[in-house]
């Protein structure tokens, strides 16, 4: 009669066992599905970065031609440009390289936590050197004498206002994102 019961109940946690082994795996696999469309945040981001960088380029132009800056200030701009995009394409590349479905957890939030890092650190220098790109900017407007340099300056604090708070919100975006990755995963 022991014997039964015990058999029993051995029974009964076998099928516990395998009910909470099917729930982990729903879990883990919703989980997962949820770090990918996460991670898509995170692409839209790298994807809008690279497009303003590549609408720079013949803005800059424009102004060179349109005897509106120094060749110096365009090329130290174009360096300025190239930096940026080589420096975005190093902060997400780990993040590309990242295979949400099948890699491990452990791995996901340590690339997760350093890209969050990394963005932090690049958004504070990025208003530092953009505060510093439109100083020098006015200063070239008023070098060259235009006959309504307050008109470009005005241009000048509005875009970088609006440019500013566009790039702050992506930036934001993503690294929400890769928090509620890691918030996800569950490590602290």
């Amino acid at each position: 009669m022991e014997e039964k019961k015990f058999k029993e109940m051995r029974n009964q946690f076998a099928i516990l066992k395998e009910e909470l082994g099917k729930q982990e795996i729903v879990s883990d696999s919703l989980l997962r599905n949820t770090m990918n469309r996460k991670s898509r945040i995170i692409d839209d981001v790298k994807k809008i970065g690279y497009a303003w960088a590549l609408v720079a380029l013949p803005l800059l132009l424009t102004f060179y031609f349109t005897h509106l800056t120094s060749l110096a200030f365009v090329i130290a701009t174009y360096l300025l440009v190239g930096i940026c995009f080589v420096s975005l394409y190093h902060i997400h590349k780990p993040v590309d390289k990242l295979n949400f479905i099948k890699d491990d957890l452990g791995t996901v939030a340590n690339v997760m936590a350093a890209f969050r890092k990394q963005y932090s650190q690049g958004l504070f220098n990025t208003m530092v050197i953009c505060v510093l790109w439109a100083i020098w900017f006015c200063y070239e407007i008023w070098k060259h004498n235009h006959t309504n340099p307050w008109l470009y300056v005005f241009f000048v604090l509005v875009g970088g206002i609006w440019g500013g708070i566009s790039g702050y919100k992506d930036c934001r975006k993503a690294m929400n994102a890769a928090q509620e990755i890691i918030d996800g995963i569950g490590v602290n």
